[in-house]
């Protein structure tokens, strides 16, 4: 009898076993843990200000100046939208583009040639996606761009107005596809004046090159300095002539 009472027991055990494993694996599905956003606790990118510039008729250039204070974490690709309203406040048309941009960076953006079939009075700026990337050590180091020798010259020629030119020097040591060089021309108060963008191609590590941008109409104001920014898109592999990878990527929506 005890003998049977143990085979009992033990034949329970091993089917209770089997039916417990089954429920673990097949019915009962404990909740994952999440994995930490790393992104969470970024700050949003901040528009400091806009200036939309009535070049002749009904054609304008727009800037935008814009900051991202967090160290860590850039983008490569922030994605935004302008819409543009006339003067009863309809909105007539809207446009939308993209800027890269890298931790701790403040920088302007240009969208220059802006034409339209009547007057605009205002254009809106709104980002709506930050696709936040924490960078590569040894990418960030590409950031070393500086412009010097800045140069204004009234230009006689027929159709032409002015130039500025300058030298840009790349101080790392990687060698860089393209650099974009964006020009402001600020009047006494600070204020936007003029605004023209152009690209260095090629740009080795530890050298100087040379750029210019040319104005066709006159300026809406007194020139009274320049501003000349030189970056580079150091997040995509290919704008180096050699290979850097190992970026994380974190998609943000506005």
């Amino acid at each position: 009898m005890a003998r049977q009472i143990i085979v009992a027991l033990v034949f329970f055990l091993l089917v209770g076993g089997i039916g417990f494993g089954f429920y673990r694996g097949f019915i009962y599905s404990p909740t994952p843990t999440p994995t930490p956003n790393p992104t969470i606790n970024l700050v949003p990118i901040q528009v400091i200000f806009t200036k939309l510039l009535n070049i002749e008729n009904n054609d304008y250039d727009f800037l935008a100046k814009v900051s991202n204070s967090n160290t860590g974490y850039g983008s490569p690709a922030v994605e935004y939208e302008m819409s543009f309203y006339d003067f009863a406040g309809q909105s007539i048309s809207s446009k939308t583009g993209s800027f890269y941009i890298l931790p701790g960076q403040t920088k302007y953006i240009v969208e220059p040639l802006l034409k339209f079939q009547s007057p605009i009075s205002r254009a809106d700026f709104k980002i709506k996606s930050v696709d936040w990337q924490k960078l590569q050590p040894l990418a960030a180091t590409a950031a070393t761009l500086l412009t010097r020798n800045i140069a204004h010259s009234q230009v006689s020629q027929l159709g032409i107005f002015a130039k500025v030119g300058g030298r840009g020097f790349n101080g790392s040591d990687l060698d860089i596809n393209k650099v974009d060089v964006a020009i402001v021309v600020l009047d006494a108060n600070q204020e936007p004046i003029a605004v023209n963008k152009t690209n260095i191609f090629t740009f080795l590590a530890r050298t100087s090159r040379g750029f210019e941008v040319t104005w066709f109409t006159p300026f809406v104001g007194q020139m009274n300095r320049i501003d000349a920014e030189a970056n580079a898109n150091v997040f995509e592999n290919s704008n180096f002539l050699r290979t850097y990878g190992g970026q994380e990527r974190f998609k943000q929506l506005y």
